[in-house]
């Protein structure tokens, strides 16, 4: 199957999340391209503005603006809430590696989402952050 490639730009990686265990989530992608049938955020499907369906479109976040490590100090940020940032596309374009290397400084709790073997490639990134958790 194709998937739908889409590159958009974002004001901010950061958002606040309204989640109870975050204060901020970071989403690098829009859409998944796995289409598990059992994913709890087939939902947002309804909020991207695509016709296609959940697991045939991928929309790339591109930011200019860096991370704002001053707002997340202390603070509990969520990455991948409701994509795989490891999805088949960050191979290609590295958004999640990118973000990493931002984070790598960060005084936050970072928990990251994946069921991805490709979070293996950024190990050595990952062991430089020292809150670390993982899902």
């Amino acid at each position: 199957m194709d998937i739908i490639e889409q590159k958009i730009n974002t004001k901010d990686y950061l958002s606040k999340s309204n989640l109870p265990a975050s204060d901020y989530v970071i989403n690098p992608y829009v859409g998944c391209t796995y289409d598990w049938k059992y994913c709890y955020v087939r939902f947002m499907k309804r909020f991207t503005g695509h016709k296609e369906g959940w697991g045939e479109f991928i929309d790339i976040k591109h930011c200019e603006k860096p991370i704002n490590l001053k707002k997340i100090k202390g603070k509990s940020v969520f990455m991948s809430s409701v994509t795989d940032c490891y999805n088949s596309y960050e191979e290609k374009y590295g958004i999640a590696r990118k973000i990493l290397e931002q984070l790598v400084n960060a005084d936050c709790q970072l928990t990251i989402s994946t069921k991805s073997t490709l979070i293996l490639r950024d190990i050595e990134l990952l062991k430089r952050i020292s809150n670390l958790q993982g899902w």
